[in-house]
């Protein structure tokens, strides 16, 4: 089976353009067979792929796909913050659209949502036939709460061969589940669309979800039973003031959901895929217990999947079980101390449960190391703030600021900081700053 670091394994090992290691030489031989990182990394290997790889950056500094192979072995290590600088430095020299998508991917983990959001949206405008190039960041877009564009993503993936297939159905399961939500959601902000809720409603213990298609077809002619959900999508681009198409949309993507799940059982009966959404859909009814059984199975039956004991906890985060999903995240972050997506998983829940002194005393040492993460200097901030220590919030953001110029967090923490100490002038300014950056 295949877990998601194996997934980067293959998306950088096995698809050709993607690395230097995967061009051929000047004697016409793939340099596959003669990288001895790119051995190194097919091996597990990263922190020798990293030496190699820097040794080689010391002979090619210039060269954007060496950058992108450092990148992909600090990635594999956990180190986050030094793989975007990695990939970041790769694309000031050269436009790689699967750099830019692990870029993309990177900053999600470390929950750098505004900087990836424009990414996704980019990669989704540009390269949405690139399948190898929307592997990388596919999981992306349900973090980021863009189901739609989640949809477009894993259908593109399940049409590509390699990519695996039982592993695309559950997570296009996933993001039509996903849709439907948002399409209800949208649907009961609506003060003309009562018949269609109520169907919903009644669907959801024993009605049929397309009952209302009939009354839908008669009050909008935008509204066409035999349509599928890319074509309704189109139309409702077209008539988003339409509650028929909202309607039809979410009756359809909770149909394709289960569906996806059907066909993932059927053709997959022992994918741990296909288990571990099983599991989720029961912590999800709250049987809490028979969920993390299950998971604690998977993870002694499936070892080579060590993100399952990751997806737990983000399980947790999801229902807002904070006090459950901080163990989860302690444990992955044991394991490897130098995961910085397990890292900034903790951080976050210590601030969801107001655990200031211990989130001050988890983050003072990493933001005294040089490249301190972004969010690892807002949450130090934020714990800062509650201890009443704002001489020193303000302080650690305003060098942030130098760091991270762009950074429109950083500039509302600075804006709210100097609200609350009445620093006028400094009030005005990051204002002004805002007022001069527009999303």
């Amino acid at each position: 089976m295949t877990s998601p670091k194996q997934l980067i394994r293959c998306i950088v090992l096995c698809f050709p353009a993607m690395l230097s290691s995967l061009v051929c030489d000047a004697n016409g031989q793939s340099k596959e067979q003669t990288d001895p990182g790119q051995t190194a990394l097919k091996h597990g290997d990263y922190l020798s792929a990293e030496t190699l790889y820097r040794q080689a950056l010391r002979e090619n500094p210039g060269s954007p796909e060496l950058l992108t192979d450092l990148g992909i072995a600090l990635q594999l290590q956990g180190r986050s913050t030094d793989a975007i600088h990695a990939f970041e430095q790769a694309l000031k020299l050269k436009n790689l659209p699967r750099t830019y998508a692990l870029l993309a991917e990177e900053k999600c983990k470390i929950r750098d949502l505004d900087g990836a959001r424009p990414m996704l949206t980019r990669i989704s405008r540009d390269y949405a036939g690139d399948a190898k190039t929307i592997a990388a960041a596919a999981s992306c877009y349900l973090d980021l709460d863009e189901p739609v564009d989640s949809v477009r993503a894993y259908t593109v993936l399940l049409r590509d061969g390699s990519y695996p297939h039982d592993l695309a159905l559950i997570q296009l399961s996933k993001s039509y589940l996903a849709a439907a939500q948002y399409f209800v959601g949208e649907l009961k902000e609506r003060t003309d669309s009562k018949p269609y809720v109520s169907a919903l409603d009644q669907a959801s213990t024993s009605g049929d979800p397309r009952s209302a298609f009939q009354a839908a077809q008669l009050a909008s002619p935008n509204f066409h039973i035999d349509l599928g959900y890319d074509e309704v999508l189109a139309v409702w681009h077209q008539h988003q003031d339409d509650p028929a198409l909202l309607y039809q949309l979410a009756v359809i993507s909770g149909e394709q959901s289960m569906w996806q799940i059907e066909l993932c059982s059927q053709q997959y009966p022992d994918s741990p895929y296909s288990a571990q959404r099983q599991f989720e859909i029961l912590a999800d009814q709250r049987k809490e217990d028979e969920a993390v059984s299950g998971f604690e199975g998977l993870l002694h039956l499936h070892p080579e999947l060590p993100d399952l004991r990751h997806d737990l906890g983000m399980l947790y985060r999801k229902q807002h079980q904070w006090d459950k999903a901080l163990p989860v995240f302690r444990d992955e972050l044991s394991a490897n101390p130098k995961d910085e997506r397990a890292a900034a998983r903790v951080s976050e829940s210590l601030d969801q449960l107001m655990r200031w002194v211990e989130l001050r005393d988890f983050l003072e040492p990493r933001v005294k190391q040089a490249g301190a993460p972004l969010w690892a200097v807002l949450d130090l901030a934020e714990a800062q703030e509650q201890l009443g220590q704002t001489r020193q919030a303000i302080s650690l953001l305003s060098n942030a600021e130098s760091e991270y110029p762009s950074s429109r967090a950083v500039h509302f923490r600075l804006l709210h900081l100097y609200r609350s100490t009445g620093e006028k002038k400094k009030v005005v300014a990051e204002a002004d700053w805002f007022k001069s950056h527009p999303r």
